[in-house]
């Protein structure tokens, strides 16, 4: 199996998908193994990203959250945040950071605060909503299942807002980041590993069968499981750390470089 991260790492910085990465991740395919992109993203905006891909089977999203079978239109495995709990994390969240604003992860939509169009300007919303916790008194949200809860605070650098939510939510969920203004915290301890771990147990893959990359806070559990991790030049500090191997840049195609290198080990 490979496992990659999207931004950052399969895409360059503008955001587009390399015909060499594309090429690589195909050929991969090619001689049956898994390629898996794990991504910190919703599956409502990474839809342009799996038309560019053209990769029709597993996918992970949502930092673990989601897997999907994207050829079969089928979720493999989701972990969702319940409400109660959901409700009680933000009161906790909201005595101990007052500045800051918050926004629910939905499958298909997004319930934010008034100022999360700063963070992300094109965010997916059916609509704001004054104040995130009427999102489960309001009918409109009862059948929406909730994958993650994000935290965002513009008046404060990210590594601090990153250091308050942990101190405020302790083991209830795993804070994480990728870069964006905003920090966030999905169910249980569901990480991006969690899934992959998960999905190769399906497939009958062993870890050490499993080659990891990525660039950011996010993938340091995935990269930290699988068998061969490789960050990006272009990584984090802490992602090059726990990585078995630093590959030139996103912008370089690293990605590809790497997996070239490993399919002419397989054959």
């Amino acid at each position: 199996m490979i496992a990659t991260d999207i931004d950052g790492t399969m895409l360059r910085s503008d955001g587009t998908l390399s015909g060499r990465v594309k090429r690589a991740l195909t050929a991969a395919v090619e001689l049956g193994i898994h390629v898996v992109p794990a991504t910190g993203r919703p599956v409502i905006i990474t839809e342009d990203v799996i038309a560019a891909a053209e990769l029709p089977h597993y996918w992970v999203f949502a930092n673990g959250a989601i897997t999907r079978h994207l050829g079969r239109d089928e979720l493999i495995r989701g972990f969702w945040m319940e409400p109660d709990p959901t409700r009680r994390l933000l009161e906790t969240l909201r005595r101990q950071l007052p500045q800051a604003g918050f926004a629910l992860e939905f499958e298909t939509t997004v319930a934010y605060e008034p100022g999360f169009e700063r963070v992300v300007p094109t965010v997916p919303a059916v609509a704001p909503t004054g104040d995130v916790l009427t999102v489960f008194e309001d009918e409109a949200y009862a059948h929406h299942r909730i994958q993650k809860i994000l935290i965002y605070d513009l008046s404060i650098d990210l590594d601090r807002l990153f250091a308050q939510v942990s101190d405020a939510v302790g083991d209830r969920a795993v804070p994480s980041y990728s870069g964006l203004r905003f920090v966030e915290l999905a169910a249980g301890q569901v990480t991006k590993a969690t899934a992959l771990a998960l999905l190769a147990d399906d497939l009958g893959i062993d870890r050490e069968e499993v080659a990891s990359f990525g660039d950011n806070h996010n993938d340091l559990p995935m990269l930290t499981w699988a068998g061969r991790s490789y960050a990006m030049a272009n990584a984090t500090p802490d992602a090059k750390e726990v990585a078995d191997e630093v590959i030139p840049a996103n912008d370089e195609d690293g990605l590809a470089a790497k997996i070239e290198d490993l399919l002419a080990e397989a054959r």
